[in-house]
């Protein structure tokens, strides 16, 4: 299946299970909103996710209070399971009946692919308390399934990853469910490290920091700053009117489903908005000197039909 009818069906199964959503192509495909924001890349093939297309996405997810995910169908050697969860550079992937599960249903998956096979994440407190009431030690418990003592000692203290068999023969054997669901829609958790692509993003980011805001700038996105205080920014920071007028509809629908204010800082153009997005210089950037007048000029935003 081409990756425009994955993209195509993967909107309408959205907007038809009460999501709103807005089209990208970039680091990620589709921002989507419903009680919560996830941000979706799809791609027939996983593997042709770059590091750095996760890296962006993942600090946009977390920058908006999102979520980020990868669907897909397959890898290079093998095609992916449904209730299955893979990961690409640290974002959870899914196939697409997988996905349509989440959405239509709400049902996560349990199963995780990892190098060495199929896990499961157990509930620890179920498992104490399982163990407890079958009266059998951790000793005997880890001869039964066959495990050392340490394993079950270390699964009953934290929340750690156990290979699939044993957790059935666990579940078998204490009559118990003990295996947790995934949340794929959890708050996801960015790297810090970003760096401006050019002299103009830097100094706009320098400007930024100065008056109050953590900065982080993304690529592959309709936009190049996220500027955080009391509220996020998003920012497209473009010297070329052509470029802004091309990459505003985007940032103006990523901005409308996220519900953040959206901001062009450009060198020269004289318009106040473009594509109903404000619009400031950088030369009034500059004689700004509270975050809170950033944050007025990125609401000046007119709804256009």
């Amino acid at each position: 299946m081409i990756k425009g009818t994955l993209v195509d069906r993967t909107e309408q199964l959205l907007e038809e299970n009460g999501w709103v959503t807005a089209r990208y192509h970039g680091c990620f495909d589709m921002a989507a909103k419903k009680r919560h924001i996830i941000l979706v890349k799809i791609l027939q093939n996983i593997d042709a996710l770059s590091e750095e297309q996760a890296k962006n996405l993942r600090i946009i997810a977390e920058s908006v209070g999102g979520s980020a995910m990868l669907v897909g169908e397959q890898t290079r050697i093998e095609k992916l399971k449904e209730g299955v969860v893979y990961e690409r550079f640290e974002v959870p992937t899914v196939n697409s009946a997988t996905f349509e599960r989440l959405v239509t249903e709400g049902v996560m998956p349990s199963i995780y692919r990892d190098k060495g096979g199929l896990y499961v994440r157990i509930d620890s407190e179920a498992l104490r308390e399982a163990r407890g009431e079958r009266g059998i030690t951790q000793r005997e418990l880890a001869e039964i399934v066959g495990v050392n003592k340490k394993a079950i000692y270390e699964h009953e203290r934290n929340e750690l990853r156990m290979a699939l068999k044993i957790a059935e023969k666990l579940e078998d054997t204490l009559g118990k469910k003990l295996v947790k669901e995934i949340d794929l829609i959890k708050k996801i958790v960015a790297p810090q490290e970003s760096e401006p692509k050019d002299v103009l993003e830097k100094d706009v980011g320098g400007k930024l920091r100065r008056i109050g805001f953590e900065v982080k700038y993304v690529g592959a996105a309709p936009f190049d700053i996220l500027a955080k205080e009391k509220a996020l920014v998003v920012s497209d920071v473009e010297a070329d009117k052509r470029r802004l007028l091309k990459r505003a509809p985007a940032l103006r629908g990523f901005a409308a489903v996220t519900g953040k204010p959206a901001l062009l800082i450009t060198e020269k153009i004289k318009e106040k908005e473009l594509e109903g997005i404000p619009v400031i210089r950088r030369s009034e950037l500059k004689e700004m000197e509270r975050s809170s007048e950033v944050l007025r000029a990125a609401k000046r935003v007119r709804k256009k039909d």
